[in-house]
């Protein structure tokens, strides 16, 4: 296994990725998927879908590319015999060792879009991290050496046109003019950051060219942004009223699952995430 990991040659966008994350390492999860009854709701919805997605049987060995504080780790640990979860930050790994103490994980510091292993995974998961690596059709085309024939690869990125973007009070009264104030006092931002909205047609086409079939795609976090307890959201549903409406939502969510690939692709439009799936030909 070989990450090829020199910190201080990573190129200016890694380098504030893993600053960033470093920074965040703290509280991102607590945060952005266990504070309200809300971001709870939305770790259930990603969680399911990487369950259903990589199937129950267990496999000898298994990868997760961009762990973060070990979030969806524990997942992968139940189904394989060795497990290697991959991250470019020194504190969210710090987070997952901490989190994550199964002997069949090993943490790995290392650049997805560097890395290289000494023999083929049965499994492959990359939950909301493609969306930040300028490389990721680089890492996609990659899983087909990353993956043995009839493994599987599990990929969870957000989704580009959706109700979801540029909602809500806090990207438009709050972000934006925190930014204008900040170019002001500061000066240009150093351009050490990247993230983009992947489309669902330039995944799957990667997908098919590393060399998998039986490619499937659904949506993750699906409904609409109206809770005011979200984050960035239209504050229309109100705490009281929270339980009663995720119920729906999930109703509304686990019927669009059960129908056919051209309902889930169009349910998209509803979707903060969506997944793509497949297994190596």
């Amino acid at each position: 296994m070989n990450s090829d990991l020199a910190m201080d040659e990573l190129p200016p966008v890694q380098q504030g990725i893993q600053r960033l994350y470093d920074e965040a390492s703290g509280y991102y999860r607590h945060l952005r998927w266990e504070k309200t009854r809300l971001t709870r709701f939305e770790h259930m919805q990603t969680l399911t879908t990487i369950e259903q997605e990589l199937g129950p049987e267990r496999v000898g060995r298994a990868l997760e590319l961009g762990c973060g504080p070990g979030t969806w780790t524990p997942t992968l640990v139940r189904r394989a015999d060795s497990v290697t979860a991959l991250d470019l930050s020194t504190g969210m790994l710090e987070r997952a060792r901490q989190s994550v103490t199964a002997p069949n994980v090993q943490f790995v510091q290392g650049d997805a879009a560097r890395f290289r292993a000494d023999e083929p995974y049965d499994r492959v998961i990359s939950i909301r991290v493609l969306e930040y690596i300028p490389e990721w059709a680089t890492i996609v085309g990659r899983l087909g050496d990353l993956v043995r024939p009839g493994g599987r690869a599990v990929l969870i990125t957000k989704t580009p046109i959706s109700v979801w973007r540029g909602t809500g009070r806090e990207r438009w009264f709050v972000a934006g003019p925190r930014r204008l104030a900040r170019r002001i006092i500061k000066g240009p931002r150093q351009h050490d950051f990247w993230q983009r909205y992947i489309g669902v047609g330039a995944m799957i086409r990667a997908m098919r060219d590393a060399g998998f079939v039986d490619i499937d795609v659904r949506p993750v976090i699906w409904g609409l942004p109206v809770y005011a307890r979200g984050t960035m959201q239209y504050p229309i549903v109100p705490a009281f009223a929270e339980p009663a409406m995720l119920r729906l939502t999930e109703s509304l969510w686990l019927w669009t699952l059960g129908r056919g690939a051209a309902v889930r692709r169009a349910s998209l439009l509803f979707s903060e995430s969506y997944s793509v799936s497949g297994r190596r030909a």
